[in-house]
């Protein structure tokens, strides 16, 4: 995992060259970070947002779906304001788009779909609505009734209630808008009236983007303090990766993730050889500069949103890989092992030779009912491994997670400290 970036909320990434896009970022400048933040922000936003959007949703979903299905008085209304001639358009709206399309969201909103496809569904859903929403209102001025009054809360949705990004948000009104003044103009609906509607709808979605605009540039602007608070917190002080207590957190939060969405996970256990008769033979400084060097190189391999580089404790260091199988977890630590031989650091304990590590990797599929407690002590075991094979070696466990009791450690660390 890489550091936040310093850049600002709402700095705009790249120049516009229109005179429209240069007025535009003036009044509203783009709402973005510099990646990888901007990907973590989205994330993090998608998950910040959804118990709010999960129960607002239910009123008006409800409302329009006992407006459009419920019978008795219900339905004597809906014949009465869409006539009963416009059956088959009406029915068209019911069953073809409008309870699909809230089916949808409350499917994805209610299960595990929701991380991945919320954002998608919601920037579909939302101009199904709109444009039923639309329909409607051409249908009800045939009969001498309109939808107008309402259409304000309709372009206020995107902001409120579907949990949208700004531009996403801008984007659907912008439809909603441009629908409705079409729509009308179609259908033969250019009085006074439908005028000053159009013109109602217009300053609705302007103040609902000037709303939303201040509560995501003041959402971004917190999100940001806190991560930098947070990457001060969680480093390590000597070497500048990730410490303990960030990979402690990161796993808990990352185990959860890859359950839900069902990919492996990956734990490299690094413990540099030998690195006790270093101290004692070079002196505690060199055994830091030692330390230093060979944090920044692993923390090299950590490049993805969600991969993690710390230090363990000590000589010890791990790196969490996110969605790796076992074939690129063995071409990782081939190249990390190439990588440290490079940087050639003399071991002041052996003529002629440089610092070596080992490493104990675990593959894993998270489950159900398993802890991620279970996945550190496999890739321990590894690395126990590792050292009994004489050290500067890699061994990698995936199998034996099935049979793993998680919790019963080998006694093994008096021993390790007697010969390290």
């Amino acid at each position: 995992m890489t550091s936040p970036s310093s850049t600002a909320p709402g700095k705009p990434r790249r120049r516009r060259t229109t005179a429209l896009g240069r007025l535009y970022s003036r009044i509203l400048p783009p709402l973005s970070f510099d990646q990888p933040l901007e990907s973590q922000f989205r994330r993090w936003y998608v998950e910040h947002v959804h118990a709010r959007i999960r129960n607002a949703m239910w009123i008006p979903m409800l409302a329009l779906l006992i407006a459009m299905f419920v019978g008795g008085p219900v339905k004597e209304l809906r014949e009465t304001i869409f006539g009963a001639h416009n059956d088959r358009i009406v029915d068209l709206l019911r069953f073809a788009l409008i309870a699909p399309s809230c089916l949808a969201m409350l499917l994805v909103t209610y299960t595990r779909l929701y991380e991945r496809w919320f954002s998608l569904t919601a920037q579909i859903v939302a101009p199904i609505h709109a444009m039923s929403f639309v329909a409607i209102d051409i249908l009800m001025n045939t009969q001498g009734y309109s939808f107008s009054a309402l259409m304000p809360l309709v372009v206020l949705g995107p902001y409120l209630l579907f949990g949208m990004l700004q531009a996403q948000a801008v984007r659907t009104v912008i439809m909603i808008v441009v629908a409705y003044a079409v729509g009308g103009h179609l259908a033969g609906l250019t009085g006074g009236q439908r005028m000053f509607d159009l013109a109602v709808l217009i300053f609705a979605s302007c103040l609902g983007a000037a709303i939303h605009y201040s509560l995501q540039k003041a959402l971004r602007h917190n999100y940001l303090s806190t991560q930098l608070m947070s990457e001060s917190l969680n480093r390590d002080a000597l070497t500048g990766i990730h410490n303990r207590r960030m990979f402690d957190e990161h796993t808990a939060r990352v185990w959860q993730q890859a359950t839900r969405t069902g990919v492996p996970l990956a734990l490299l256990m690094i413990d540099i050889d030998h690195f006790k008769a270093f101290n004692d033979r070079g002196g505690h400084q060199a055994g830091d500069a030692c330390l230093i060097k060979v944090a920044g190189m692993l923390n090299r391999a950590s490049r993805r949103p969600l991969d993690l580089a710390a230090r363990y404790g000590g000589e010890e260091f791990v790196i969490l890989l996110y969605d790796t199988q076992r074939e690129r977890v063995e071409d990782i630590c081939r190249q990390l092992h190439a990588n440290l031989a490079a940087l050639a650091i003399g071991h002041p304990a052996f003529d002629a030779e440089h610092v070596t590590f080992s490493i104990g990797a675990a593959c894993v599929e998270p489950q159900l009912g398993r802890r991620v407690e279970g996945l550190i002590q496999l890739a321990d075991e590894a690395l126990y491994t590792a050292k009994e094979r004489g050290r500067n070696c890699t061994v990698v466990m995936d199998r034996e997670y099935a049979t793993l009791n998680t919790g019963a450690f080998r006694v093994r660390r008096k021993n390790e400290n007697a010969v390290a």
